[in-house]
């Protein structure tokens, strides 16, 4: 263990903690909800986010010891818990906060951008951006709420249309409608599941297939369920025989249901073997090095015409001998 000094929005911290361990869990842990781990702790998302010592980085890519004798700002710190800061409303105005999750990391960027150039260009947003990945709104709404907040910071009372309205007959079609938890999202604030997990909640770690086709000819748990702290293991035998598909829309969903939580025959490395819910993550993971399971190897099926018994090249060549012939 090693003992840690940093400044976190302005507020002295003091902590026993791994040399280690990844500062966006750390973060996140101390209630920073705005750093959140989007890309499996890549950092290449943007949406953990923060200044460090003045610069913006990927929290996912620092480790506790860096933290030491530094100054951390997150997106808490801009506005107050009640009142947006002139960036999130600007954010909030244009319409550019979607799902939401990567807008609090938005807004602090830029925020240091504005702190930085009074009237930043095109291209020095770009900059700025690059390591934001923001798959749900327009990087041209980002100029806009520049824009924005460039123009109120010079008139607080200025306001702008983000986008012309309509059809005066109409009270919701052809008007501006604010996301009712824009706001919220902008902030930071709690609004998804895992902002709301407890401390003391348990952990899930998953055994996942070596191999690319595969059938589980034997399976034994027993050693897992009887180690001291394991909750639950879950296997094909088990689990709900419920079907889905992993198309992920909503319904009616036109994929075959052809899924279920964990099957006896696997698919591709990495499916799902047997899940283990546990008291902690080393717990967790020791259940599952006490998972003994062995597997028939299928032959991989690498082609159309191989999942479907060669049906597709014979519909194929019939197609191709109704075809005219060239002379």
């Amino acid at each position: 263990m090693m003992n840690i000094r940093f400044t976190l929005n302005d507020i002295p911290q003091e902590m026993q903690c791994q040399p280690g361990e990844n500062v966006q869990q750390l973060l996140f842990t101390l209630g920073m909800h705005s750093v959140r781990n989007s890309d499996d702790g890549f950092g290449f998302a943007g949406s953990d986010a923060i200044l460090f010592n003045g610069v913006v980085v990927n929290a996912s890519l620092l480790i506790a010891a860096q933290l030491d004798n530094g100054v951390v700002t997150t997106a808490e710190a801009l506005g107050s818990w009640n009142q947006l800061s002139l960036v999130q409303q600007a954010m909030v105005d244009v319409g550019i906060v979607q799902s939401g999750y990567n807008d609090a990391a938005a807004a602090l960027i830029l925020t240091d951008l504005l702190a930085r150039i009074e009237e930043p260009t095109r291209a020095q947003i770009d900059d700025a951006l690059s390591g934001l990945f923001s798959r749900d709104a327009g990087y041209q709404q980002f100029y806009q709420v520049v824009a924005l907040a460039v123009a109120r910071r010079n008139d607080p009372e200025f306001q702008s249309l983000a986008a012309p309205e309509f059809r005066s007959d109409l009270n919701v079609v052809g008007k501006l409608c604010p996301k009712v938890d824009a706001a919220k999202m902008v902030q930071a604030k709690p609004c998804y599941v895992e902002d709301r997990v407890a401390r003391n909640a348990c952990i899930i770690k998953m055994l996942r297939s070596p191999h690319p086709h595969a059938l589980i000819t034997h399976l034994d748990v027993s050693k897992a369920e009887a180690l001291p702290g394991v909750v639950h293991v879950i296997t094909h035998r088990n689990c709900p025989d419920i079907y889905y598909t992993p198309g992920g829309q909503s319904a009616p969903e036109p994929s075959p249901l052809d899924r279920r939580m964990f099957g006896q025959k696997l698919r591709h490395v990495g499916d799902r073997v047997a899940a283990v819910v546990a008291e902690s993550e080393e717990i967790a993971l020791a259940a599952l090095a006490l998972i003994d399971v062995e597997y028939q190897v299928l032959k991989p099926v690498m082609s159309i015409d191989e999942g479907d018994g060669g049906r597709s090249t014979a519909g194929t060549r019939r197609a191709n001998s109704l075809r005219p012939r060239r002379t």
